[in-house]
């Protein structure tokens, strides 16, 4: 018998009260400053969110929902040089009752750190940043 494994989260924005369901999360693993990192590479102007999220996994830059929220809660943590940008966290995936697959995001609104989700089927552009633990 196979059994599929389940995906598992602890969020304070549980998405699946809304009719979502969890497709894949990682835990926390974000406890300090972080750093911005760019998924284009040269000549890029937008990448599909798979790529984006294929590129995460490459650039250990593959953080999910549970680091963002954490960040939410130690904006100190994010550089302010960051506030021009959204920042993607790809380990989390959603699907919505509309069967789009949906990621975290964070962006710089009424003077703090916003949660939200934008489609992996669309494009991501030049503003975004993947996050990873500051070197």
């Amino acid at each position: 018998l196979w059994l599929k494994k389940v995906a598992t989260g602890n969020f304070n924005r549980d998405m699946r009260k809304d009719g979502w369901m969890l497709l894949e999360n990682q835990p926390r693993r974000i406890n300090g400053p972080i750093e911005g990192v760019p998924f284009l590479k040269d000549g890029e102007s937008l990448v599909n969110g798979e790529v984006m999220a294929t590129r995460a996994v490459t650039l250990d830059a593959d953080y999910g929902q549970e680091d963002a929220e954490w960040l939410l809660e130690h904006q100190d943590m994010i550089p302010a040089e960051l506030r021009s940008l959204y920042l993607v966290f790809p380990a989390t995936k959603w699907q919505d009752a509309d069967g789009f697959r949906l990621v975290p995001y964070l962006f710089w609104y009424g003077g703090r750190w916003v949660l939200d989700f934008g489609r992996l089927d669309l494009g991501w552009l030049s503003r975004g940043r993947l996050v990873r633990p500051r070197k």
